[in-house]
Order: structure tokens, then sequence, then C-alpha cells
């Protein structure tokens, strides 16, 4: 890197070090982030596609914020998973309680549960349970606490699996847009139906028992139409797909009422033959 991009690093850095930093943010990291983030990462396991998402949270902290430290260190978090792993952060370690607290057991169970299995959902889920830490940590930032809430539950429902389906999107609360996880799943439907003529394709939309039963069967109408339109959009035909919303009548995990539950907010897609 050249010695003026150095210093040009370094003086955005110490001007981000007015504000509250990430843990892990550091100076000294700063002159070497651009070439970090020029880096082309392959994926793979749940080490090595958690460095991939790490290196995107560092890309925006630098590009998005102009928070070099910040970037600096995911880049440290990033080097760490792919040297042989690294945990969630602990919301008490950035002074973060209420609900992220009560979650973080769970969650880090979790994602060290199915990471093998699912080591790309759980990647981002662990990255997006990270960035909505910030989020809290940094309220000034450009990161909303509440859309970063929405991606992460999607992320971690996927992460966990849950249903029989062929494929599964799932949503974050009270929400019906397609998060990054969800636009993978459904470009994986439209791999499967390359090259078939006329395919049978079932979208069946639920949603969780949080709100009234009535507009859980619309919010979940809303998500079988956000998923056939991006089918649609990707060129699958839509005469042999049907669309059904079933609301909270049928839960992938039963709860009772009132409870936000990310596996059942979710638009099942069954193939046929």
């Amino acid at each position: 890197m050249k010695m003026t991009s150095r210093i040009a690093l370094a003086g955005a850095a110490l001007v981000a070090a007015g504000c509250t930093n990430i843990p892990g943010a550091n100076l000294g990291g700063t002159f070497g982030a651009a070439d970090f983030l020029a880096m082309d990462m392959p994926g793979g396991d749940f080490n090595a596609e958690l460095a991939k998402q790490y290196q995107s949270a560092a890309a925006f902290n630098a590009t998005k914020e102009v928070n070099w430290m910040d970037a600096a260190g995911y880049m440290d978090r990033s080097n760490a998973a792919a040297a042989g792993g690294v945990a969630p952060w602990n919301p008490a370690d950035l002074g973060i309680g209420g609900e992220a607290a009560a979650m973080y057991s769970e969650v880090g169970a979790g994602i060290a549960a199915n990471a093998s299995v699912r080591p790309a959902a759980c990647a981002e889920a662990q990255k997006l349970w990270d960035q909505w830490l910030e989020a809290q940590y940094q309220p000034t930032g450009c990161l909303d606490a509440d859309e970063v809430k929405a991606m992460f539950d999607a992320a971690y429902a996927a992460c966990l699996g849950s249903g029989p389906a062929n494929f599964i999107v799932y949503f974050g609360f009270d929400r019906s847009n397609l998060t990054d996880a969800a636009r993978g799943v459904v470009s994986d439907v439209v791999a499967a139906l390359s090259g078939v003529a006329n395919p049978i394709v079932s979208l069946v939309g639920h949603a969780d028992t949080s709100g009234s039963a009535a507009y859980n069967v619309g919010l979940s109408q809303r998500r079988v139409n956000t998923v056939a339109d991006a089918l649609a959009s990707a060129g699958v035909p839509m005469g042999g797909v049907t669309r059904a919303a079933r609301g909270e009548s049928e839960p992938a995990v039963p709860t009772g009422d009132g409870v936000r539950e990310p596996r059942n907010r979710r638009v099942e897609i069954t193939i046929g033959n």
C-alpha cells in the first residue's frame, strides 16, 4: 500500500477514535485493512465462511461508516475465524443487556450445533449477531438495530433448519422482504428447476404467533408473494406454481400465543414431479 494511503487510513482511524469503538478495534490494524478487504476469500467449512462474513462486516465499517478502526476489529475476527474459530460476541462484553443477553447462550449453542451442517447460514447468522450488538453499542452508526435483528432472525432460522419441504425461506420478524440468505435459497430453487419445462411448485407461507391470527394470514401471504415474484423474475414459469397462506396455524415449532419464533416465519417450497 502507498504511504499516502496509509496516512489517509490512519487519519480516518483517528477521527473514528472519537466515538465508541467495537471490541478489538485498533489503530495498528488499519494499515493492513485495505489489503485485507481486497482479498478473495474462499468459502467452505464454517470457519472459512465466517472469515468471509467478517470480511464483509469490515468492508461495511470501512466504506459506509468510514470507521477503519472498527474495520480492523472485524479483520481480526476474520483472521481468528480462519485460524480455527471465534465465538459470537457476548453482550456482557459490550455492556448490553435485555433481549440480547437473554438470547446469548441459546444463539451460541444453536450456531455451534448446526455449523457443520449449514456452514454458510450459520456463519451469516453469527456475523449478523455481532452487527446487531454493534448497532446497540453504537446507536449513532449506520446500522439500524431493528433491521439487523430482522436479518439475524432469518439467518439464524436458516442455520437451525426446520421442516420437511424441499426448500425453506425464512423471514425477519413482521417482515416479508428477502434477506441475503433468503435470496440464496431462491437461487437454489431456480437451479433445481433449471431445464424443467413445466415445473410443479408449491409455496406455503407461515407466520409465528406474534400478532393476530388474521394479520398473520395476510403476512404469510405477502411472504408467499415475495418468493413467487422472485422466482418469476428469475424465469421460473408460474403456470404450475400454487400459493397458500397458513398464517400461524401450522408452526414448525409449536409455541404459545404471542411468541416470536424465527423458524415459524417461513415459506416452504416443495417441488413436485
